[in-house]
C-alpha cells in the first residue's frame, strides 16, 4: 500500500485526479492490488468522486497550498476542481489583508449528517469540545481497542499547539480515531510494539532477496552487486 501511494502521487494528474487503472498500476509496480482494500486502507486520502475517478485532496494542500485564482499556475487546477463540482470556495488568506481574497478547495467529510453540519457551525470550539468529552464513553465502545481519553486529550493538545480550527470537531476527532493518529498511547492495543529489527535486502538485478538485521550489508552471490531494501528497489521501480 505504501509503495501503490507513492506511484498514485507519481501518476496522478496536476489536480490531484487520478484515472482508476488498477490494472495498469499493479503491472507497473509488480504488486497484486485490489481496489476495495486501497480504499479501505486509505479511507478519506483518497475520494471517489465519479466513476474511473479518484481524487487526492491532500496532493493541493501539499503541492500548491492555498490556491489562489491570480496565480497561472493555479489556474488550470481551479478549472479542473470546478469542472468536477470539488467544491472550491473563496476563503480568506491566513495574516492577510481584508482585501486579498484566495480559492481554497474544500472537500467534505462524507461521514457527515449534513443537518449536524449546520448545527455546528453555529456552535464554537469550546463547546463542541464539551459535547466530544461528554460523549467519551460512546467513542470508546466504537473504537474499544483505543485508550479514547488519551485520544481526547492528545487532540485538544493539537488543538491548542498548531491553532488548528474545524467547522465540525467531531468529524476530525472521529477522524482521528479512525486514522490511529497516536499509536504510542499508554493502553492503546498498539502501543509499545517495538519497530522490526529485520530488513529484506534484494539484488537490484532480481537475483534474490534475503532477510538481515538492519545495518547489514552484503552482495549478489551471482552478479556482485551490493544488495539494497527491498521497499527501495521497488519505489525507484515505480517512479522510473
Amino acid at each position: 500500500m505504501k509503495l501503490f501511494w507513492v506511484y498514485l502521487l507519481t501518476d496522478c494528474d496536476h489536480a490531484g485526479i487520478w484515472d482508476v487503472d488498477i490494472e495498469r498500476a499493479a503491472f507497473q509496480i509488480g504488486v497484486k492490488l485490489d481496489e476495495q482494500t486501497i480504499l479501505n486502507t486509505f479511507n478519506r486520502k483518497i475520494v471517489p468522486f465519479k466513476d474511473g475517478k479518484w481524487f487526492l485532496p491532500k496532493f493541493i494542500e501539499y503541492q500548491y497550498g492555498e490556491l489562489n485564482e491570480k496565480v497561472n499556475a493555479h489556474k488550470s487546477v481551479i478549472k479542473l476542481l470546478t469542472k468536477y463540482g470539488l467544491n472550491v470556495e473563496n476563503q480568506q488568506l491566513p495574516n492577510s489583508c481584508p482585501t486579498v481574497k484566495s480559492t481554497h478547495l474544500t472537500v467534505l467529510d462524507m461521514d457527515m449528517d449534513k443537518d449536524k453540519d449546520k448545527d455546528n457551525k453555529k456552535k464554537g470550539k469550546k463547546e463542541q469540545l464539551q459535547e466530544i468529552k461528554a460523549n467519551l464513553p460512546n467513542y470508546s465502545k466504537e473504537y474499544p481497542h483505543l485508550n479514547i481519553k488519551w485520544y481526547y486529550d492528545s487532540f485538544v493538545d493539537y488543538l491548542d499547539s498548531n491553532d488548528k480550527r474545524y467547522k465540525n470537531y467531531a468529524s476530525a476527532f472521529k477522524n482521528c480515531c479512525r486514522q490511529e493518529w497516536y499509536k504510542d498511547r499508554p493502553n492503546s492495543t498498539k502501543a509499545g510494539k517495538s519497530k522490526s529489527s529485520t530488513i529484506i535486502i534484494a539484488c537490484p538485478s532480481g537475483h534474490g532477496q534475503r532477510e538481515v538485521s538492519k545495518g547489514v550489508s552484503a552482495v549478489c552471490p551471482e552478479c556482485h552487486e551490493h544488495l539494497k531494501p527491498l521497499e527501495e528497489i521497488q519505489i525507484n521501480r515505480a517512479i522510473a
